[in-house]
Order: C-alpha cells, then sequence, then structure tokens
C-alpha cells in the first residue's frame, strides 16, 4: 500500500523549471521523520478522464520491477490554510487542483536533468539503454525525449520521473499485436533512439534480453493492491485497460520484441 502523509509546510513552488505540472515542493511527517516530497496538483479533469494519479503510481511500481530507480511515491493531502502564505497564483492553482490525495514523490538530492547531448557512455554508466527503451514502448510512454528527458542523473545511477502521459486508453485497448506498429512518438522521438538504432548489427542482436527476462517475470497481480487502494481513496478505477495491456503484452513477448528490435533498423 501507498503511505498517505499529510503536508505540513509547502517549501517551494517549482513552475518554472518543471513543465506544465508546476508541482510544489512540501514538508510532510513520516515514520523516518521529516522528509520533502515533490506534488503534483493535477486538477480534477486529469485525474478523472486521463487518470494521471493512477498512471504515475502504477509506471512508478512497474520501473522498479523493471531494475530501474524510481524515487519513491505518496499520497499527499495538503490542507488549505497552507496554501495561504503563497502568491494569488499558486493559492489559484490549489484551488484548481483535485481535493484527493494528490500524487508525490520524495525529493532527491543531488541530481540533475538528463540531457538528450550526453555522450552514450555517460548514460550507460548508469543505465539500461535498450531495457529504457523498452520499458517506455511496453508502458507508451511519449514523454521521455527531446528535450524534456524525465530522467533524473546522479553520480551513479539514473531516476525515472513523470509518467502521467503514459498507458492512455487509445494507446492500449484494442491493439493488435499482428498489425503493430511502434509510432515515432514512443520510437523515434525517444531519448535514447539514436544511440540505438546507430549500434552495429552484433550488438543490437543482444538488444532487450534483460527486458524480456523482466517481462515474462511480472506478476501483475501485484498491482492489485494499489488500484484498490485507489478506488478506496475515491480515485475512478481504470485497472482493467492497464491489466489487459500489461497481459497482452506480456504474452506476446517474442513479438513485442521483435517490433521493438524492428523500430530501430
Amino acid at each position: 500500500m501507498l503511505p498517505i502523509y499529510e503536508a505540513i509546510d509547502i517549501i517551494d513552488v517549482i513552475s518554472e523549471k518543471a513543465g506544465h505540472t508546476k508541482p510544489w515542493v512540501v514538508m510532510a511527517k513520516t515514520p523516518n521523520g521529516l522528509k520533502a516530497f515533490i506534488v503534483k496538483l493535477y486538477s480534477t479533469e486529469q485525474v478523472d478522464q486521463f487518470h494521471c494519479v493512477s498512471k504515475e503510481i502504477i509506471c512508478n511500481l512497474l520501473a522498479s520491477e523493471f531494475d530501474f530507480t524510481v524515487p519513491q511515491c505518496a499520497l499527499i493531502q495538503i490542507p488549505e490554510e497552507l496554501s495561504f502564505k503563497l502568491s494569488s497564483e499558486n493559492q489559484q492553482q490549489y484551488d484548481n487542483a483535485d481535493c484527493r490525495p494528490k500524487f508525490a514523490t520524495q525529493m532527491i538530492d543531488s541530481v540533475k536533468n538528463a540531457i538528450p547531448t550526453l555522450p552514450k557512455k555517460y548514460f550507460q554508466q548508469r543505465i539500461s539503454l535498450d531495457t529504457l527503451y523498452a520499458f517506455d514502448n511496453f508502458i507508451r510512454n511519449s514523454d521521455r525525449g527531446h528535450p524534456k528527458t524525465n530522467l533524473l542523473l546522479h553520480s551513479k545511477d539514473a531516476f525515472l520521473i513523470d509518467h502521467e502521459l503514459t498507458l492512455n486508453y487509445q494507446d492500449i485497448v484494442n491493439i493488435d499485436f499482428r498489425t503493430l506498429q511502434l509510432e515515432d512518438k514512443f520510437s523515434k522521438y525517444h531519448l535514447f533512439y539514436s544511440y540505438l538504432s546507430k549500434s552495429n548489427k552484433k550488438t543490437k542482436q543482444k538488444f532487450f534480453i534483460e527486458f524480456e527476462f523482466y517481462l515474462n517475470s511480472l506478476n501483475i497481480n501485484m498491482l492489485k493492491p494499489y488500484f484498490n487502494q485507489l478506488v478506496n481513496e475515491g480515485f475512478d478505477d481504470y485497472s482493467q485497460p492497464i491489466c489487459n495491456w500489461l497481459s497482452h503484452v506480456k504474452q506476446n513477448s517474442t513479438i513485442f520484441v521483435n517490433k521493438l528490435k524492428g523500430s530501430l533498423q
């Protein structure tokens, strides 16, 4: 189950640095003491129509199953009175935000946003390029590219963030694997596409072995308690489209991997 905390203070609003979501940095009391969290104030439309909170949580959980590093996520309530210390613009943002618990991730120190022009070796020292490319196609993520990479780099690691644009209904429902094409938004515009597509034939033959291993080992049922928790917190149930898609890919893992390899030709 996800922990649910209540914010006790607002530290910062990072709207100028973080794209359209304009997240807040809040302080919350946890069993391990005070922790800083980055909170996304999605609108009710984003939550109900696009299931942003559900997708953020599920992809954070899935990433760990594929041995990626992600910041710990939680649900956080922000008492209205905390917003009174902010500007009128930020108070309006609070008023426009959905009133249910908000998606948050624990703040990570000493990280920087990945830059697409970094050398291939720099990325390889921190993350598996072909596995991330495959994973983002698996979760139908069109938002890890140029210039927004949604990848935070540490001295020895890389953290996956921001998955609200994944697993969209039209991308995961009624998909025929016989005619499936990995659209450019998932492939050619991916952060690592150029590195992978320029690899030699021998190297390409070894791509996606790790991904297929994790895919075949994936226990989709482990997501059920989290979907149930979201429903109990008042969120719409988006489990069926997601779980059906994940199962469909798993059952057709060989075909999916071949599609991935074909996208790099």
